[in-house]
């Protein structure tokens, strides 16, 4: 196969040694983890790595679930359910339903990919005793239970209360430990760090961060290697700074150069390689960027040509750039943050895609 997989496999995993061990002693030491960071650092896939070591070790049993598509309390019954049933249950469903949703009504349907589908009638009132029999289903296995939820910012936008009603059933656990997971760093500031939330103090804390180019530069190397393939160093260096080492970016491009390469790829070649890979995202990036009110697309266009600004209201970054005013010009970075466009970095403002990013550095 291809070993710049985009999809977690154990066998073409780069590095992330620290991040899996913090995770793990946390694990060990029955501490709850939020992780966090941009998108397309690979959260997730550290997580599926961590979780392949704790199976693998017999140690602890694991549960990954994916919140992103969430609107409500209800839903997340509902993904929480479908995950567990999955897990425990995937021989004989009805079964499960019966221990898992003693009580309440539930049914089974199936997608067209043939995965099961939850649902649910969970009336007024009955929502915090179906959640109870989730977790206490979980609190009751013989072995500890490690969660991962995934986007778990999702839920701070449910209508009802949802992080108290979490928070309530999930403290008095003790056989079940969580990782909180999430991209939309300052709604999970507002959850984990202000005092008047429910999640308040309640985890430790991981902040992912991008690969060392050298980690990644071997494994790079490695795996060209592997299958009989050359890649030299300079082409590598194009790849990696052309990606900005964003790991899911890294992981497309590398993914490209690996299977159009046949014995070995140089400079030149990996140059052309990415000019090639922006003309075939021409015309998807030109739609998103025509979506984008003139203000906003000047600003983000002015944001990719620096690579990143720290202060977008200043004048010299205003002229240079010819920019509208100071408060026109923050209104339109406001849409962009809101829209997940842009990010605030430690540094500054930052293009979240780094491909529109270098779309935009391109052609305007």
């Amino acid at each position: 196969m291809n070993p710049f997989t985009l999809n977690y496999h154990s066998e073409y995993f780069c590095d992330r040694e620290n991040e899996v061990k913090v995770l793990k002693e946390n694990a060990l030491n029955g501490l709850n983890t939020l992780v966090h960071s941009p998108r397309r650092l690979g959260k997730s896939a550290i997580i599926h790595h961590l979780f392949y070591q704790l199976e693998k070790e017999n140690k602890f049993e694991t549960l990954y679930i994916d919140l992103f598509a969430s609107q409500n309390l209800n839903d997340f019954a509902q993904i929480f359910g479908e995950n567990l049933l999955n897990r425990y249950h995937k021989k004989n469903l009805v079964s499960g339903i019966k221990k898992l949703f003693k009580g309440l009504y539930a049914s089974i349907s199936f997608s067209a990919d043939g995965s099961p589908m939850l649902n649910l009638g969970i009336g007024e009132g009955q929502m915090e005793t179906s959640l109870n029999q989730l977790f206490n289903y979980l609190e009751n296995r013989k072995k500890p239970v490690i969660v991962a939820f995934d986007e778990f910012q999702e839920i701070a936008s449910y209508p009802e209360k949802a992080e108290a009603v979490i928070r309530t059933i999930t403290q008095r656990l003790n056989n079940v430990h969580f990782i909180y997971s999430g991209s939309s760093f300052h709604i999970l500031q507002h959850m984990f760090y202000s005092a008047k939330q429910a999640f308040y103090q309640s985890s430790e804390s991981l902040i992912v961060g991008k690969i060392s180019e050298e980690k990644y530069r071997e494994f790079i190397r490695a795996n060209f290697e592997k299958f009989k393939k050359r890649i030299s160093d300079d082409a590598i260096d194009h790849l990696l700074t052309f990606t900005d080492r964003y790991t899911y970016y890294t992981q497309v491009i590398c993914n490209q150069a690996f299977y159009k390469t046949n014995k070995g790829l140089e400079l030149d070649e990996a140059i052309l390689l990415t000019s090639n890979y922006m003309e075939t995202r021409k015309a998807d990036y030109s739609g998103i960027l025509r979506l984008l009110s003139d203000n906003q697309q000047k600003v983000i266009i002015a944001i990719a040509k620096d690579g990143e600004v720290s202060k977008p209201t200043a004048v010299d970054f205003l002229m240079r750039n010819k920019l509208p005013s100071g408060s026109s010009t923050l209104q339109a970075l406001n849409a962009l943050l809101e829209k997940e466009m842009i990010y605030k970095s430690e540094n500054g403002y930052v293009v979240y895609d780094v491909f529109f990013r270098r779309f935009l550095d391109r052609y305007y």
